[in-house]
Order: structure tokens, then sequence, then C-alpha cells
């Protein structure tokens, strides 16, 4: 099994799960979105790793067409599911991989993408295609949730993501981010930094992690050294706490 079709064969069988959950379906960055659509009134735009549909939700009153893709087709059924029940018909949604995008070049002026980034497997690919599809001087949000500079919490943060759900690939630093977004003519006009609590019941179960790796994740979150434990505020049930970017950008005019 190739990671694409890990990807899939994780969010199939958890979709369900990522309606309701707070964390996905609220938050802080949400309303930035809607503000966004709302200023800018863009003719067509496209939520890349859409899930379960809250980010085309928030942008379809303000767009004509809204492009709602995600690998897990799963996903794709319960956003557009949703979009139906919302009467958004201005909503489409379809199977797609975000390194392989079925639109053209320049066809979109606004690109989001939302808690998915960390399961790309290459970053340089996937921003490369967001570029293509995103016209000159088109708008681009990403909210991600990101690594601690320092390698100890770092390592400690990229395991237990990986325990928890085996799609995971990385969850990137800010200075990261911000080097990859200039280096595809993303200029940020604006960047968002909050903290999410991640109650660890709730988290994995939401990922239906075997139980041989929930043991596994709290004996390590149990012995994490007292640098990762206050970096990453980790709690004595094994919840803990994860940064969060938001970055509003704009795409280079030439």
């Amino acid at each position: 099994m190739n990671h694409e079709q890990d990807v899939t064969r994780q969010f199939d069988s958890v979709a369900a799960h990522y309606e309701t959950s707070p964390i996905h379906a609220h938050g802080p960055d949400l309303p930035l979105f809607r503000a966004t659509a709302e200023s800018l009134r863009p003719r067509h735009a496209l939520d890349v790793g859409c899930g379960p549909g809250h980010v085309a939700l928030v942008l379809a009153p303000f767009c004509e067409t809204v492009q709602a893709v995600d690998g897990s087709l799963e996903m794709v059924k319960i956003a557009s599911a949703r979009a139906r029940d919302a009467a958004c018909t201005n909503i489409v949604c379809q199977q797609a991989a975000v390194a392989s995008l079925p639109f053209a070049d320049a066809s979109m002026d606004l690109v989001t993408c939302r808690f998915s980034a960390h399961h790309w497997r290459n970053v340089s690919s996937s921003l490369q295609e967001i570029a293509r599809v995103l016209r000159p001087g088109g708008t681009f949000i990403l909210t991600d949730s990101v690594a601690p500079d320092d390698p100890l919490s770092d390592t400690h943060l990229q395991t237990i993501e990986l325990l928890r759900d085996t799609s995971h690939v990385r969850n990137l630093t800010v200075s990261a981010w911000m080097a990859l977004l200039a280096a595809y003519d993303f200029m940020p006009t604006r960047t968002d930094h909050f903290r999410i609590f991640i109650a660890f019941d709730d988290w994995v179960a939401r990922a239906k992690t075997p139980a041989t790796r929930v043991a596994a994740l709290k004996d390590l979150l149990r012995h994490a050294p007292i640098e990762a434990r206050n970096r990453l505020g980790i709690e004595e049930d094994g919840s803990f706490h994860l940064d969060v970017l938001t970055a509003h950008c704009q795409k280079a005019r030439t």
C-alpha cells in the first residue's frame, strides 16, 4: 500500500467522526475563511483536503462555485450530503489528490486548505500544484498544526502523531512553512497563531487507533522528558496541546 492509499484507507474508515469533531467543526480560523470570502467575493474557490466540508460551507455564500476535493471518497460523500442539506448548489465535491488537481491552470481565485497538509507526502509538489491552479494575484489560505522549533519536542510530537495515525507525514515548523510558501510565490499578508487542546481519548477514538498503539502512546507521553512535557502541554491523562498556524497569502501577480 502506498502513502496515498494509506491516507484514503485511514480517512474512509473514520470520515463521520470529522463532521462532529469540535476541532474541525469550529475554531478561530473559520471566521477568517468566511471574512476573506465575503471581502473578495471570488468567482471560483477551491478547498483541498475538504474533509466533511466545513470550509466549503463557509465559503459557499460568497462564491460562484466552490470545488471541494479530498482523497477520501467517504469524506467527499459526507461533504456532498452536507452541501445538499444546506441547499448549497454551488458546491461541487469530488475525490482528488492535492498533488494532481483536476483543474485548469489559473482557474481559481481562492484556494483554501485546513488541517490537511501534515498528510502530504511531498509538500513542495502539492504547493506547486496549488500555485498552478490559482490565478496570479489570487489568495491562498492555509491552516495546519505546526511543530515546535526545538528538536526534542518536535521528535516527540511527530512520534505520537504517527503512532496515532500512520497516514501522518510531518508537522512543519512555522519557519519551514514561511520558506516553502515564499518558494512558490505565496506572499503571506497575515499570519495567525493559536493553540488547540487535544483530549487524548477523543483524539485516538477519532482515528480508530489500535489498542496496542494507544498503549504505546500513553507510555510515551507518560515518560516524555520535562522539556517536551512543558512545550507540548502534556497532561496526566495524555491530553496535550498543538500549535496551529493560519497563513493568509497572495500569489505573486507575475
